[in-house]
């Protein structure tokens, strides 16, 4: 039987292929398993017989489990599973009722409004700071107008400062005012680590040093530390998925009611006093 392959053959009555106890292995199971292609009629039967006693070997040590296990406690993982199995079916079914009714759109003023109300749940566990800085060559001549215009900053300065970023070994202008962690920006920068901490974290703070590394120049136009709340636009993708947690679970509440409700309508749902 093996031999010829033709368990995967379409049957109309199922075939026992194997038996462990009162466990049966049918034909029909079998269609699950897929042969690679390619393989030699030898190497296929090697592969099937595999698989036919890795299913054996699950169904002894499940006989012999049941053997040295109380009833209380089968009962209590048959429990367990028909939890599971139901939980998966409901499961997929609300997901898919969510997902076809959840509404993804979020707009600035949902978010500015719950950000306000919740402030504190956003209280930094690190520093941030909106930070620009240049790495300059030792051998870099033009450093006091880099400077000026660096930390004047205004909009021809940067354009000016894009045109010879060149000359530079390393720049970032955070043209976007984006926040970091303070961290994030030593890994930039290793060098302001061997700088007192306070003293590099205040607002508008401005400082050039020079190691054998080369010039830096370094700009803090914004901090907030540990403690304080992290900026709406940092925190922003957090408060997203918040509100969409909460219309999710909304829609569910949703569909639980009119569940019950077309139940008692419809009679599939009684309640006997």
């Amino acid at each position: 039987m093996m031999a010829s392959c033709q368990l995967f053959e379409s049957k109309t009555d199922a075939r026992v292929i194997a038996k462990v106890h009162d466990a049966f292995l049918y034909e029909d199971q079998l269609k699950e398993f897929n042969i690679p292609s390619g393989l030699t009629e030898k190497d296929s039967v090697a592969l099937l017989t595999e698989f036919i006693d890795n299913w054996a070997t699950k169904q002894l040590l499940l006989y012999e489990s049941k053997q040295n296990m109380t009833q209380k406690k089968q009962d209590q993982f048959n429990k367990l599973v028909d939890d599971y199995k139901t939980d998966l079916f409901v499961s997929h079914y609300e997901n898919g009722y969510v997902q076809k009714k959840l509404n993804t759109v979020i707009s600035e003023t949902e978010i500015n409004q719950y950000y306000e109300k919740h402030k504190q749940s956003f209280l930094l566990k690190e520093d941030l700071v909106q930070a620009r800085y240049i790495h300059l060559p030792l051998s870099y001549t033009n450093t006091s107008a880099t400077k000026k215009l660096f930390t004047r900053f205004k909009i021809e300065d940067k354009t000016e400062l894009k045109k010879i970023q060149l000359g530079f070994k390393k720049v970032d202008l955070n043209l976007e005012n984006k926040w970091r962690t303070f961290d994030e920006l030593l890994t930039s920068i290793p060098s302001i680590g061997n700088f007192k901490k306070s003293s590099l974290l205040v607002p508008n703070k401005f400082f050039q040093y020079k190691n054998d590394e080369g010039k830096f120049l370094v700009k803090f136009e914004k901090v907030l530390l540990v403690g304080e709340p992290g900026p709406v636009v940092y925190v922003k993708e957090t408060i997203k998925q918040i509100v969409l947690n909460k219309r999710k679970l909304k829609l569910k509440k949703q569909l639980e009611k009119e569940i019950i409700k077309d139940a008692l309508q419809t009679k599939d749902y009684t309640i006997f006093e």
